[in-house]
């Protein structure tokens, strides 16, 4: 079995532990011959078939994440996912990430910062932290798309959009005059907006123009 392939396995086997399966093993082995079965009668990839079988799964197991009301959770994302931490920001969600951070020292700052981390590696699966759940995190398979990534976690945790943070750094947003504004803001945008908003800690400016309305779109579809 390939790297993928032990992933998901690792998956599964924490989807029947949540469900406390009394047969762990058996199941694991009819969730394997399932995917195979699937694979040969649909002509597709045992990852495509491991994915189905996760995710139906998953569907009949209902959320197993969600955070308690009142405690939005936080994500680390490994260095392969930074385009999935700007998402999750613009949904209001912390999102730490480094580029090329090492895996060791995303684990101590996910330990230190009390975040779920968020991989595509599967070998970091397999370090003991991980393995053994005593840091919370999700494997994402590689070759999802940033959409794709952000409506597996949003099911995973049971998240809806909140307000939005900064998708460069993660900061808060707050509302700003537009006339002391008036020098950043292009002059068209001034002409027929009036709303702005400044990040707290990286002071970057932002206003909800097009681009924002396509990103509210895209994260009620992920939350659907």
């Amino acid at each position: 079995m390939g790297r993928i392939g032990k992933a998901y396995e690792t998956k599964l086997r924490a989807l029947l532990q949540g469900a406390r399966a009394r047969r762990l093993d058996a199941g694991l082995s009819w969730l394997a011959a399932r995917a195979a079965r699937l694979s040969a009668a649909e002509s597709i990839s045992k990852t495509d078939a491991l994915m189905r079988v996760h995710d139906e799964l998953a569907a009949k197991l209902g959320p197993r994440n969600g955070s308690p009301p009142g405690e939005p959770r936080r994500f680390f994302c490994d260095a392969g996912l930074g385009g999935l931490a700007r998402w999750l920001r613009g949904a209001g969600y912390e999102a730490f990430w480094e580029p090329g951070i090492d895996d060791a020292v995303l684990l101590a700052q996910a330990r230190q910062t009390a975040t779920t981390v968020l991989t595509t590696d599967s070998l970091m699966m397999e370090r003991r932290v991980l393995r053994d759940r005593l840091q919370p995190a999700m494997w994402l398979p590689p070759t999802l798309t940033v959409p794709e990534q952000l409506v597996l976690v949003f099911r995973e945790f049971s998240l809806a959009p909140r307000e939005a943070r900064c998708m460069s750094c993660g900061g808060e947003l707050a509302g700003a005059d537009k006339e002391s504004l008036r020098e950043r803001i292009p002059p068209r945008t001034y002409r027929w907006l009036d709303e702005y908003f400044l990040c707290r800690r990286c002071g970057k400016l932002f206003w909800h123009g097009t681009h924002w309305e396509r990103i509210q779109r895209r994260l009620k579809e992920a939350a659907a």
